[in-house]
């Protein structure tokens, strides 16, 4: 075969392969017009429609092309994987939309996701290779934890022993202290194990990353790497871990200014407002416990400090749900190098803010104006720095 022909059929050999990984890149099913379904048969009768419609996809592509024995085997397990993948992706947004129906056809629900998952191995290293098992375990880790969260508050007494080996009490105290990180790392190693747990592992460090959360985040890289210190994954984490660690050496400074008795006395909005007067301030409504939260601090805060250095704006953070966190609360703000005003809101004090300004999530951002009137941010979420940047040059110049 001479060397043109030999090109050709390399290019004839990627453009079928390529097909096939973008089949199963796109390996959802259509979600959109089942979303909000109370029972569970519609959809679950369009995901074996769409899993057949792949099989037979699959079929005629490995007759076509006669792949490799190890591409069929990837091919292959992700079909096996295909129904409980999409089903358990669709139930994990769906039930937070039928809050009450969902409760109310709980067993319902869980029966077809039992059914599902007793035909397929959650802990699976054979499996590996499979883009969609991979995506069913990143997944699991997640709405996992989202159940064990329900489950602390409906069955507390056999959820702290289970998972704490401690009383109500006892283990109440090292869960909100840590609901996310640690939770996770006790998920992976009751249900994983081998290369598995430690593809895992990445995910959790990724999303310690990605959610800007530094808890426990130091002593779990130390578990890892006494089980993995070999692990692929170090070269990648392990410089994420050393900026964590530096971050976790900042301490409270004298630029971070914070209201008499933490501001737990403040109960309006009003009140708040008289305590900034003549000046122009960024107001951020977040908490220790908000993902999005500290996600947006760390990626806008340093970029809108540096605008607006010698500017005259002035930055208030209201922390909102923490009473109970404290100590988290200032640890964070040292992490963050929150540089600002603080304010430990109570709950009287958050609920007048929230509903002034017309908000019900978190973040929220607001500017107050040297007159004391304030307006909303515009710059949505995710937020569009720029547009917020535009809208506090205005208020400056007023």
């Amino acid at each position: 075969m001479n060397r043109f022909a030999c090109i050709i059929l390399l290019f004839l050999s990627f453009s079928a392969y390529s097909q096939i990984s973008t089949q199963y890149k796109s390996k959802y099913f259509d979600q959109t017009s089942f979303f909000g379904d109370t029972l569970p048969q519609r959809v679950m009768t369009a995901i074996r429609q769409f899993e057949q419609a792949e099989a037979n996809r699959l079929e005629k592509f490995i007759k076509e092309n006669q792949p490799s024995d190890a591409k069929v085997k990837e091919l292959m397990t992700n079909q096996q994987y295909l129904a409980a993948y999409n089903f358990y992706r669709f139930l994990g947004g769906n039930k937070f939309k039928i809050r009450a129906a969902y409760k109310r056809n709980f067993k319902e629900w869980q029966r077809i996701q039992d059914s599902l998952f007793s035909v397929v191995k959650l802990d699976n290293e054979e499996a590996f290779s499979s883009p969609v098992y991979k995506d069913l375990i990143a997944t699991f880790l997640l709405r996992e934890k989202e159940r064990l969260w329900e489950e602390s508050g409906s069955n507390p007494r056999e959820f702290f022993k289970r998972w704490y080996n401690a009383s109500v009490e006892e283990g109440a105290a090292l869960f909100q202290a840590d609901m996310s990180n640690i939770l996770k790392e006790k998920i992976i190693t009751h249900y994983f194990s081998g290369k598995t747990a430690e593809y895992m592992y990445s995910l959790l460090f990724k999303d310690i990353v990605e959610d800007s959360d530094p808890t426990n985040a130091l002593v779990i890289f130390q578990r890892f790497k006494q089980k993995y210190p070999q692990s692929p994954y170090l070269a990648t984490i392990t410089p994420q871990m050393a900026k964590i660690e530096a971050n976790l050496q900042r301490s409270l400074s004298s630029k971070m200014v914070f209201f008499t008795d933490n501001g737990t006395k403040l109960n309006t909005f009003k009140e708040m407002l008289d305590q900034v007067k003549g000046k122009t301030v960024l107001v951020d409504m977040w908490g220790t416990w908000c993902g999005p939260c500290r996600e947006e601090i760390e990626k806008n805060g340093p970029a809108l400090k540096k605008h607006f250095a010698g500017k005259g704006l002035d930055y208030l953070y209201v922390a909102c749900y923490d009473s109970k966190n404290e100590k988290k609360w200032k640890d964070l703000i040292a992490y963050f190098n929150l540089e600002g005003m603080h304010l430990l809101a109570n709950q009287a004090l958050n609920d007048d803010i929230m509903k002034s300004v017309k908000s019900s999530g978190y973040p929220t951002y607001f500017i107050i104006k040297k007159d004391g009137s304030f307006e909303k941010s515009k710059a949505g979420y995710p937020m569009k720095r720029d547009v917020l940047i535009k809208q506090l040059e205005e208020a400056l110049a007023q």
